[in-house]
């Protein structure tokens, strides 16, 4: 590791090596290339009706169960995250995913448990770029939902964290609820950690994702106006939000 002098709280240990290393030399630790996430095509094999797709950013904060996130399909990487500063705490990347494999990445989810409050973890959530994907027509999108619904869907930008401000205008980096710095994929950083406390919320989170990029598929760029982006927003929330409560409530009585 580096010469810089650091507490054992402040070294991570690699469960590849055997070695520590610390978050400012992680690019010169020998595992650092070999956990590069290596994506899988989720439309091989299968026709291709609509290019949508998304992805998770799952940051587990504290000690877990490594061997069941590593060895999952729907899993294609993982790394340590600097926000994250407990022993054993890591991010994992999925694969990107189509509507099909939601009721498996949930069930992931249920059993990610961990032994601390997840506080300070996220999962951010990547869906595909088309050119009718703008930041800005998200922004109003996620401008129009009130705390309830915000809460219901799992995101945080309505909250006080630093890590996903919603400003109008600022689409770029680590601390905006909207990044459109990838080229091939929107980041949301909105959303909270997704563990077994929250599993819940995913169903109705996708789902909304999903309604509102079909919606932008539909009209040219700059063919919506604010309050039709708006009015849209608020009821696929609500349809999602509710659509999800219905299907849980079944689930629970069979």
């Amino acid at each position: 590791m580096c010469d810089d002098r650091l507490c054992s709280d402040c070294q991570e240990y690699c469960e590849q090596c055997d070695e520590r290393y610390c978050p400012y030399c992680y690019e010169r630790h020998a595992c650092a290339n070999t956990q590069d996430p290596c994506y899988r095509d989720p439309y091989e094999g299968r026709p291709v009706r609509e290019p949508f797709t998304f992805g998770l950013e799952i940051e587990v904060d504290g000690n877990h169960d490594t061997d069941m996130l590593r060895n999952h399909r729907l899993i294609a990487g993982w790394c340590p995250d600097g926000s994250l500063h407990h022993d054993g705490s890591l991010e994992y990347q999925s694969e990107p995913m189509t509507m099909s494999d939601l009721a498996e990445i949930r069930r992931l989810v249920e059993r990610i448990a961990t032994d601390t409050d997840n506080t300070l973890s996220g999962g951010h959530m990547h869906i595909s770029r088309t050119g009718r994907q703008t930041p800005a027509r998200w922004y109003w999108a996620l401008e129009a939902l009130d705390g309830t619904q915000c809460e219901a869907l799992n995101m945080r930008h309505m909250t006080d964290t630093r890590w996903c401000e919603l400003i109008h205008g600022d689409y770029c980096g680590k601390d905006t609820a909207i990044n459109d710095t990838h080229r091939h994929t929107i980041e949301f950083r909105t959303f909270g950690p997704w563990h077994h406390d929250t599993a819940g919320r995913l169903d109705a989170a996708v789902h909304y994702m999903h309604a509102m990029w079909r919606f932008f598929q539909k009209f040219p760029v700059p063919k919506l106006k604010t309050r039709d982006i708006q009015a849209m927003s608020r009821v696929a929330a609500t349809q999602a939000i509710n659509d999800t409560n219905a299907t849980t409530a079944g689930r629970r009585r069979i």
